[in-house]
């Protein structure tokens, strides 16, 4: 199994874009739960440790022309990949470092507003989390905020041994870490029928990312308290849930749960408590170089400036009501307040004066609105999302990341379906048709299409249907597709004028 301090190198990670790593949705965090988050007005600096190929950084920095933007990973094949990438896309403010963590320690770094590590914490040896803690200290700016994501406890304790076990097993299989990971994968699912709700979400994974939670040789749990005491002694507050709700006790918590918190609960006893109630096994914590916020303080629109809000989806794909699963919500006693804030995202992100701070809350949490730093709109995203795409439509991705410039960060779309977008660009309709089908033909791409007898492959000529209806779609300026474009300004720059000819 191909190891290098003490992570598998055999087999690279998958390439994933993290929307909660975008600064606009960090600050938000921050801003919520009473903390003062750097500008995204103005220039800012941001780091990600341990970013596997970089997709993230990649399309944040070219979200952020403004921001400096840093991210390494030990992994040289993932940091090859990512400046591939990087060229490709013509992204000019982001630095990729194939170094470890105690190596950029030694780096002529500058002092970083934001840094991030998703999917690191629990995966290495206590060692190399000593010098994460001094990285933040020494180079978290005053007033800076850091994400650390991390397997949780309680929730974790029951899985360990499915882990350990597929560790043993994985060492009598010949092989690479992929093929390891897959036989191991299926001798668990058939001898541990008490973990079988977990092994159907595992089921569902790219198998090199099972390989790399699972076979890693560290992989550690965490009660939030330890974390949190490793972070206040690098000298950072907890702030606050990258998962937005969970910052509210009255939607983190059913009743019942909150009935049980002792009188004068601090906010580490709050997440403990929930923790233990709701099973947790994974969190994204927020910390801050900051001092403690006071309680139960309002949102000010000043603790949001630099802050802008744009709509999700559709207005019409918003629903007013949830009552299914963990999250509830009910906004049909705004309804009028709501659809006016509607109206008036789907023109063009708002900056966070002009909306009421706690409407805003409930519509961040309910998911119609998102946090974004730009109100004037990127200009160079087009390369980078033509990049993801090649190289999805080359690797036979099932999702690709695409920038979404109205938002400050991506949106996942079909990699076909993507591919027909920029195929649409051009001003003949057969032209886009066959410029769909040599692309998709040249990589081998197993183009599929579902009808009553299942998924079959797609002919010639459908293909070409398909490209023409979009095609034809995004010259209609009230059709969905031109909509959601617009939406997410991309339409808004260069594909307006697809709607002038």
């Amino acid at each position: 199994m191909g190891r290098a301090v003490d992570y598998l190198t055999d087999v690279e990670y998958t390439g994933e874009f993290h929307d909660h790593l975008a600064p606009a949705h960090l600050a938000y965090v921050a801003a919520i739960n009473g903390f003062q988050p750097p500008r995204l007005d103005r220039p800012f600096t941001w780091c990600d440790l341990g970013c596997g190929k970089g997709v993230s950084a990649l399309i944040l920095a070219a979200m952020h022309p403004h921001g400096e933007f840093h991210a390494c990973d030990f992994n040289a094949a993932h940091i090859d990949a990512g400046e591939a990438l990087r060229v490709a896309g013509g992204v000019d403010n982001l630095r990729l470092h194939a170094k470890s963590i105690g190596v950029m320690l030694r780096e002529p770094l500058p002092a970083f507003d934001f840094i991030v590590l998703h999917g690191v914490y629990s995966w290495v040896p206590p060692a190399v989390r000593g010098e994460i803690a001094e990285f933040l200290r020494t180079r978290l700016k005053p007033g800076g905020i850091a994400m650390v994501s991390y397997n949780a406890m309680p929730g974790w304790a029951p899985l360990q041994p499915l882990r350990r076990m597929m560790q043993a097993y994985a060492e009598t299989v010949p092989g690479n870490s992929s093929d390891k990971a897959r036989a191991a994968f299926h001798y668990v699912r058939a001898a541990a029928p008490w973990a079988a709700a977990h092994l159907e979400a595992m089921a569902k994974q790219d198998i090199r990312y099972i390989a790399h939670e699972y076979l890693t040789p560290h992989g550690d749990p965490f009660y939030f308290a330890e974390v949190e005491t490793a972070m206040r002694a690098a000298g950072l507050t907890f702030a606050g849930s990258t998962t937005t709700a969970d910052n509210y006790p009255e939607i983190m918590l059913p009743a019942q749960f909150q009935a049980l918190l002792p009188q004068g609960h601090s906010r580490a006893m709050l997440e403990a408590h929930r923790d233990f109630a709701l099973n947790t096994t994974f969190r994204r914590d927020v910390y801050a170089a900051q001092a403690p916020a006071a309680a139960g303080e309002a949102l000010t629109t000043e603790r949001l400036r630099g802050l802008a809000f744009c709509l999700t989806d559709l207005p019409e794909r918003l629903p007013l009501k949830h009552s299914e699963g963990a999250l509830r919500f009910d906004l049909e006693a705004e309804t009028d307040a709501v659809r006016r804030v509607h109206a008036q995202l789907e023109q063009r992100p708002v900056p966070a004066a002009e909306l009421d701070p706690e409407l805003i809350e409930k519509l961040v949490v309910a998911g119609h609105i998102a946090p974004c730093a730009a109100l004037r709109l990127p200009t160079g995203w087009p390369k980078i999302s033509a990049a993801l795409v090649e190289a999805a439509l080359r690797e036979h991705w099932p999702r690709v990341p695409l920038a979404c410039p109205a938002k400050g960060s991506a949106v996942y779309g079909e990699p076909v379906s993507a591919a027909a977008i920029e195929a649409a660009w051009c001003a003949d309709e057969r032209i886009a048709g066959d410029a769909l089908l040599a692309r998709l033909r040249r990589h081998g791409h197993p183009v599929n299409r579902h009808d009553a007898t299942g998924m079959r492959p797609a002919s010639d000529d459908e293909v070409r249907a398909y490209a023409a209806a979009t095609w034809a779609s995004l010259r209609q300026p009230a059709s969905e597709d031109a909509r959601r474009l617009r939406l997410f300004g991309v339409m808004g720059i260069i594909g307006a004028r697809l709607l002038d000819r």
